[in-house]
C-alpha cells in the first residue's frame, strides 16, 4: 500500500479512540455546548429516530459554545424540520437504490460509485443518503468481490469512484486489498475518493 506523509496527522490509534468517543443524544450534546434547550430544540429531539445523531466529540471541540446557530451544531443537530415532507420529495434523490449488483452503482457510462462503507464518522443530517439501504449493500469482501468482477467485465468503466458512508472508515487492509484488486483492472484508470474525513 502506498504511503502517504502529512503533517499533523493524529496517530492512527487516537483517530480511532476519536471515532468511539462520539455523543449520540442531543441533550448531550447541548450540555457539552452550554445551550439551553428551547421548545424548538427539544421538538426535534425525536428525528434521531430518523437519522441517528453521531458527533465526534473532537467535532464538537471545534464548535462554538452558547450559540446555538454555530454552523457546525447545525449540520448536526436533530430538527422537527426533518418530520417535513416537501411536495416532490424523495428518499432516494440520485436514483440509487437500484444497485446493479450490492454496493456497486452504475449509472454513467464510463464510471460506476463502489459503495466502500456506510457508515460515516458524524451524520450530518442533510445527508442525502440516510435512507439507502446498507443492509443489503454492504460493505464487505463477499460484496466486493461481485462488484470488481462486474467492473472487470465491463471495460467501458474508466474510473471508479470510492463513497459510502465514508470509504476512509474501512480499515487500511480493506483499503489496501481493495486498491490492489482495482490496480489489476488494466482499463480502470482513475480513483476518486467521496469522503469528508481528512
Amino acid at each position: 500500500m502506498a504511503h502517504i506523509v502529512t503533517l499533523n496527522t493524529p496517530l492512527r490509534e487516537d483517530w480511532l479512540a476519536q471515532l468511539a468517543d462520539v455523543v449520540t443524544n442531543p441533550d448531550e450534546l447541548l450540555h457539552l455546548l452550554q445551550i439551553e434547550a428551547d421548545e424548538n430544540l427539544r421538538a426535534g429531539q425525536d428525528a434521531r429516530r430518523l437519522f441517528a445523531l453521531r458527533v465526534p466529540r473532537a467535532f464538537i471541540a471545534r464548535m462554538e459554545k452558547g450559540n446555538p446557530d454555530d454552523p457546525l451544531l447545525r449540520q448536526v443537530l436533530t430538527s422537527r424540520d426533518e418530520f417535513i415532507v416537501a411536495p416532490g420529495f424523495s428518499t432516494d434523490p440520485l436514483e440509487e437504490q437500484h444497485s446493479v449488483v450490492p454496493g456497486l452503482l452504475h449509472k454513467y457510462q464510463n464510471r460506476a460509485l463502489l459503495l466502500v462503507k456506510g457508515g460515516c464518522a458524524v451524520n450530518c443530517r442533510y445527508c442525502f443518503r440516510r435512507h439507502f439501504p446498507y443492509a443489503e449493500n454492504q460493505g464487505n469482501k463477499r460484496n466486493w468481490k461481485v462488484a470488481l468482477e462486474y467492473i472487470a467485465a465491463h471495460p467501458e468503466l474508466d474510473e471508479i469512484i470510492f463513497s459510502g458512508g465514508d470509504p476512509l472508515m474501512a480499515k487500511d487492509h480493506e483499503l489496501d486489498w481493495l486498491l490492489t484488486q482495482l490496480a489489476a483492472i488494466q482499463h480502470v484508470t482513475r480513483l476518486r475518493l467521496h469522503r469528508r474525513m481528512p
